[in-house]
């Protein structure tokens, strides 16, 4: 297996296995408040490979990945924090903003994040994060 294989993101879903395919699977998952903590951890993976695309310096791209994984630490907890994962996505999408990014990609990502703000529900509200 080459470099560019091991850094693909892998989930395996049933009998289907993808790479490339990861922002799809999660783009296509559909999300409440109710949604299990896995489809969650697969958004927040798709963040992850999205992000590492972008055009940005390598100093706020560690940063965002930072973020990211402080998301799916508390995600694999038994009782989530959610104001935790909150803050954790409202500090990547400042990085993003600082950074300056613009493009499909970051469309993307929006697509996910609105997908993490619709599993947060209120809790996204309360902490004053409006879509």
């Amino acid at each position: 297996m080459d470099s560019t294989q091991q850094d693909r993101p892998v989930f395996s879903i049933g009998e289907q296995h993808a790479g490339r395919d990861i922002f799809n699977i999660a783009r296509d998952l559909n999300i409440n408040q109710n949604s299990p903590v896995e489809d969650m951890l697969k958004i927040i993976e798709a963040v992850k490979h999205k992000v590492g695309r972008l055009d940005i310096a390598e100093k706020d791209k560690k940063e965002i990945v930072n973020q990211i994984e402080n998301a799916k630490i508390e995600l694999k907890n038994e009782k989530p924090n959610k104001k935790s994962i909150v803050e954790s996505i409202k500090k990547t999408n400042e990085i993003l903003k600082e950074a300056k990014t613009t493009g499909e990609t970051l469309k993307d990502i929006g697509v996910l994040v609105t997908k993490v703000a619709a599993w947060l529900g209120t809790t996204a509200a309360k902490l004053g994060w409006i879509f």
